[in-house]
């Protein structure tokens, strides 16, 4: 097979094409990056975060113009572009610091305006950073000038105002325009630049570094948006689980307020006792908001929920039996979760049986699943019990916590009784 040689505007073109796919590529590798996200989105950094920032892309963007110098592969200089990104990521003193460094390969093959001109770009990225109403705007610029161009002329026509796009397509173009004349009037071997023979590669180079710029910016804001979608969701569940937990605390509280106004007259010590405790579960509800709590904590609230109606029906009408599997009691659990099942248990199961009932709670990990039973020896699930607004609220706080991964399941049981199972997964809930 015969080699091909390319020469003149033909190596420019394929150089400015391998110099935005290795643009890309960089972009992309760092991103995945879980150290590399976190420093990139802070919106203010120390000192230190500040010179972590400018190592990374320092090393990077040296070594590239180390492979121009040495190796005379031209399109491994991101040094414009990467300066101004710098500067437009971390500020002034990064930008420039990276500029610095930049420079010093070129510098020892006598390319003495690079020192000047790098450090420069750095600088005026890191200007236009500091416009704070700017720093949510500039993640929009587009690799391709023409979008940057376009919104730019709305937003203008729209509110009266230069914005972030124009001012860095500007900013870009003059210094690589400033670049070309700088090389074309003194010489090409004090500073780097491409040197077409075509006009209209002159000017492919300069969108070539405008492209530069663009790509990392947007590959790196689709994860921006990604990150900020997920915080979004994950405040949207939030809200949904304290506007189940505002709709569970009433009914609750209405419950028992009711048994104890019942016992005010008749029976006042016990009234009392039963306020008391009311007290405690309140005091408790209004101190931890958590969404999530672990198991043996959900436990110890029901706990205190039956010691209110064993005070309300006697030791000899409700016994309370538990079989927790030890592994299952850090599991990680809804708040509230629990509380509604076993108020159904006493009310409609226990409630009206004559004799004493019992009320079993059962948990077991199964490694994959947690599974939570609550189980009464009333006169059993007859088809209509459990459409209230508390299994209902346990339902809707199950798909908002977990989507389809969880379930809860009400039976008959064969010897009497009702039996509620809930099925819950061990490791995290959804994202």
């Amino acid at each position: 097979m015969d080699s091909v040689t390319l020469e003149g505007d033909h190596y420019v073109l394929f150089m400015l094409l391998f110099k935005v796919g290795i643009t890309a590529s960089f972009a992309s590798a760092l991103i995945t990056s879980s150290f590399f996200k976190r420093l990139i989105f802070l919106d203010k950094r120390n000192a230190k975060e500040n010179w972590f920032f400018a190592l990374i892309f320092g090393a990077i963007l040296t070594a590239g113009t180390a492979v121009r110098v040495l190796v005379g592969y031209e399109g491994m200089d991101l040094s414009l572009a990467g300066t101004f990104i710098v500067g437009l990521m971390g500020g002034m003193v990064p930008g420039s610091s990276v500029g610095f460094f930049i420079s010093l390969p070129g510098l020892l093959k006598g390319e003495w305006l690079a020192l000047p001109f790098t450090v420069l770009c750095g600088f005026v990225g890191g200007l236009i950073r500091s416009k704070r109403s700017w720093r949510d705007e500039f993640w929009d610029f587009s690799p391709f000038f023409t979008n940057n161009i376009w919104r730019s002329i709305r937003t203008f026509i729209d509110e009266r105002r230069i914005d972030s796009r124009a001012t860095i397509l500007l900013a870009v173009l003059s210094l690589d325009v400033s670049r070309t004349i700088l090389a074309n009037a003194v010489s090409h071997r004090l500073i780097f630049a491409f040197s077409p023979e075509r006009w209209w590669v002159t000017a492919t180079v300069w969108l070539a570094t405008l492209a530069c710029v663009g790509i990392p910016l947007k590959i790196w804001n689709n994860t921006r948006v990604e990150m900020l979608l997920e915080e979004q969701k994950a405040l949207a569940v939030k809200a949904q689980l304290d506007a189940l937990r505002s709709q569970i605390n009433p009914h609750f509280l209405f419950n028992t307020l009711n048994t104890a106004t019942s016992l005010l007259w008749s029976e006042p010590g016990k009234a009392r006792r039963i306020l008391v405790k009311l007290s405690n579960i309140l005091r408790r509800l209004l101190k931890d908001s958590s969404d999530f709590v672990p198991l043996s904590k959900e436990i110890e609230f029901v706990e205190d929920y039956l010691s209110l109606e064993v005070a309300r029906f006697g030791e000899e009408k409700l016994r309370v039996e538990k079989e927790l599997d030890p592994k299952s009691l850090d599991v990680s659990v809804p708040s509230m979760i629990l509380q509604p099942i076993v108020e159904n248990a006493v009310k409609h199961g226990v409630s009206k049986k004559l004799d004493q009932g019992t009320i079993r709670i059962v948990a077991e990990n199964l490694e994959d699943v947690l599974v939570v039973s609550v189980i009464d020896d009333g006169p059993g699930f007859n088809g209509t019990t459990g459409r209230g607004i508390g299994l209902k609220n346990v339902r809707e706080k199950l798909r908002v916590a977990y989507g389809n991964r969880a379930s809860l399941d009400i039976s008959r049981r064969i010897q009497g009784g009702t039996k509620v199972v809930i099925t819950m997964p061990v490791k995290g809930r959804e994202q």
